[in-house]
């Protein structure tokens, strides 16, 4: 490429800093760079996959650039992009990319989709029923559809409420309710588009299916629209038969799906941005606060749920602040949520609905972060939990332990703390670095050559009492520390990888990742700054993810998996059988490794050990014997083909101080 003939399309400025989009016509076609000469060079494929996920908001790693929202890195620069800078950049790429589609001479520019949806992003309509008729024209006839549906959350519940329907003109009164359709709204709380193959097969939408019949609809994509408080609405694309839906048409929903979002969600005339939609339950009297948490409760404990009574106090904060402070929590809040104001005493909350033993904790972490930033680091925020059933089995109990938990928070200078079991030691053991780790082997089956280690965390208690990460898992999940945790064994997997690697040990070094860690967008970046900031590769490293942690949210998964793949990590599947997922999701997965359940060990089973070892081959995998415990196991595991071995007949954990003579020697104690 000649230096020379780049040409400036557009500056844009991010936080000061000037962000260069320049083009360049080659032979092959439009190739894009950002941030200068010492930023990155895009083909027009990779601009469009970039333009993918900075629509979805997902991470992506390329060669010298690395997007994990909202930091976006070019070479040894990084831009934090707002919502304005993000928005500037999508539409820069799809205006390149629609221009390199109209000189190429493959398509005239009314065939150029870029070109339709820039259009429709200029265009200025004064109410939906005024824009539906032209942006649902569009949609139809770019993607090849025969309608799609809008759905919006009602004001005052979960539900979702039908809006429109094109090309049908009068909309039929439908609602979609939590309460009926839990796994559909599940997968909507997790994914920002949910793709629709075979309705009929699709287990996310299993309850919509009577429905889906009656309207004729088999397959469909479906763009979800997210605020600060959840699930905001949902635009359902909608075929009337099964299809399979590229890459690129993904890119196309999504863009037109931002369409119809800034359309409902933004005031005219202003920046686009998602508004929070009203609530009744804020700012209630406290009788009222009471009355709604007896309510919550007695809801829960018919249909086995989880409530949250979270307590905020802000040390020093003055009375000018209060509606500051009030409406960052509010925003972190659900409609079914409430809050009241308790005078000194600071704020009260209920979470009317906690769908995961780290979801309290998630959303005062949120609320903590919400606060910090709108009120400065100089006022000392607590933050109190206790959730119903674990921690209280009634209403004046959980008022007394989320208030004990704040007040210890307040008491240790601020933060949040929880009452559950365990919760307050495991936190400051990992804060303390009072944790250790063990190592165990992975022999070659063939010739029993060490392969890799894998690290187990080990919890010391004291007199020589240890607990295994088995026992205190499940605190680590409901306290909202899991993530925490794997960052803290990661961090140290590393220092070790990175004390032993000059001695030319070739041995991997591997460690199990939680669903919460695997669902994090940034997760990709961070571990790349941590290798690179001990000059690891990252080939020296397995990550390991459990079947019950990919279906947590699978498709999110998988796009991170593949973004570890791409980065030279190897990918292990954990304790497969205990927990299948199907066949179809399966060789989707990127997988390096398969590493069967110690179920597979029994003679018994020595069939569907077989069949297992030859699900991993037939996905290029490699199959890993768990929980050998006898030369008999390991005798038929080899033979039914495993390639990999584990347990205490090969070695067992040993800790970290003995850690060299594993690795050198490739014995255990």
């Amino acid at each position: 490429m000649n230096e020379f003939n780049w040409k400036l399309f557009a500056p844009l400025s991010i936080e000061g800093s000037t962000l260069l989009i320049e083009h360049q016509e080659l032979p092959e076609g439009t190739a894009v760079r950002l941030g200068g000469s010492a930023g990155t060079v895009l083909r027009a494929p990779e601009a469009q996959e970039l333009l993918l996920h900075l629509l979805t908001g997902e991470s992506w790693v390329s060669n010298r650039l690395v997007w994990a929202a909202p930091r976006l890195h070019l070479g040894h620069k990084g831009y934090n992009l707002n919502e304005r800078a993000r928005l500037a950049l999508i539409e820069s790429l799809q205006s390149l990319l629609a221009d390199s589609q109209d000189a190429s001479g493959g398509a005239q520019p009314q065939d150029s989709w870029q070109r339709v949806v820039l259009q429709l992003a200029q265009g200025q309509f004064a109410s939906l029923e005024q824009a539906l008729p032209r942006l649902g024209e569009a949609t139809l006839k770019l993607l090849g559809l025969e309608s799609l549906s809008l759905w919006v959350r009602d004001p005052d519940t979960r539900h979702l409420r039908l809006a429109a329907r094109y090309p049908q003109i009068n909309t039929p009164e439908r609602l979609i309710t939590a309460q009926d359709n839990p796994v559909y709204f599940a997968a909507l709380e997790r994914t920002l588009l949910l793709t629709v193959e075979d309705a009929k097969t699709d287990a996310r939408v299993a309850e919509l299916r009577g429905m889906l019949t009656t309207w004729g609809v088999q397959s469909m994509q479906q763009i979800v629209f997210h605020g600060e408080g959840g699930v905001l609405g949902v635009l359902w694309l909608e075929n009337g038969q099964p299809r399979t839906w590229s890459s690129e048409k993904e890119v196309l929903a999504l863009s037109l799906g931002h369409l119809f979002e800034r359309q409902i969600y933004q005031p005219q005339g202003e920046a686009p941005r998602v508004v929070l939609q009203s609530r009744k339950s804020i700012g209630l009297k406290l009788t009222e606060f009471e009355a709604q948490i007896a309510h919550a409760i007695a809801l829960a404990g018919r249909h086995k749920r989880m409530v949250g009574l979270v307590r905020v106090q802000i040390d020093g904060l003055a009375t000018g602040h209060n509606e500051t402070a009030a409406k960052e929590i509010a925003a972190c809040l659900r409609s079914s949520d409430a809050i009241t104001w308790l005078g000194a005493q600071g704020y009260a909350l209920l979470l009317s609905e906690i769908r995961w033993p780290s979801g309290a904790a998630r959303v005062a972490q949120r609320i903590l972060q919400r606060l910090r930033s709108a009120l400065g680091h100089g006022f000392k925020v607590a933050i109190g939990i206790a959730v119903f059933p674990q921690d209280a089995s009634a209403v004046p109990e959980l008022w007394e332990r989320a208030e004990q938990a704040c007040a210890q928070a307040l008491e240790d200078g601020g933060g949040i703390r929880l009452l559950t079991p365990g919760a307050s030691e495991l936190q400051e053991a990992i804060t303390r670095d009072n944790l250790t780790l063990h190592f165990q082997p992975i022999l070659r089956l063939s010739d029993l050559e060490l392969i890799a280690v894998e690290a187990l965390v080990r919890w010391p208690r004291g007199r020589g009492a240890t607990k295994q990460a088995g026992e205190f898992l499940g605190t680590a999940h409901q306290a909202g520390l899991i993530a925490v945790q794997d960052r803290w064994t990661l961090e140290r997997v590393l220092e070790q990888a990175a004390l032993w690697r000059p001695s030319g040990v070739n041995a991997y070094f591997s460690l199990n990742l939680s669903g919460e860690t695997l669902t994090d967008p940034a997760f990709p970046t961070r571990l790349q700054d941590l290798l690179q900031a001990k000059r690891l590769a990252p080939e020296i490293l397995v990550l390991e993810v459990r079947e019950e942690a990919l279906l947590w949210d699978l498709e999110a998964s998988i796009r991170t998996l593949t973004l570890l793949k791409e980065m030279g990590v190897t990918i292990a599947l954990d304790d497969f059988g205990t927990s299948p997922i199907p066949m179809d999701q399966l060789k989707r997965l990127p997988l390096d490794w398969i590493k069967l359940a110690p179920l597979f060990t029994n003679p018994d089973n020595a069939a569907l050990a077989k069949a297992a070892v030859e699900i991993a081959h037939a996905i290029g995998a490699k199959a890993i014997a768990k929980g050998l415990e006898d030369q008999s196991q390991l005798t038929r595991l080899k033979e039914l083909g495993c390639d990999f071995g584990q347990g205490h007949l090969l070695g067992w954990p040993v800790p970290a101080e003995d850690l060299g003579a594993l690795l050198v020697w490739g014995i255990g104690s």
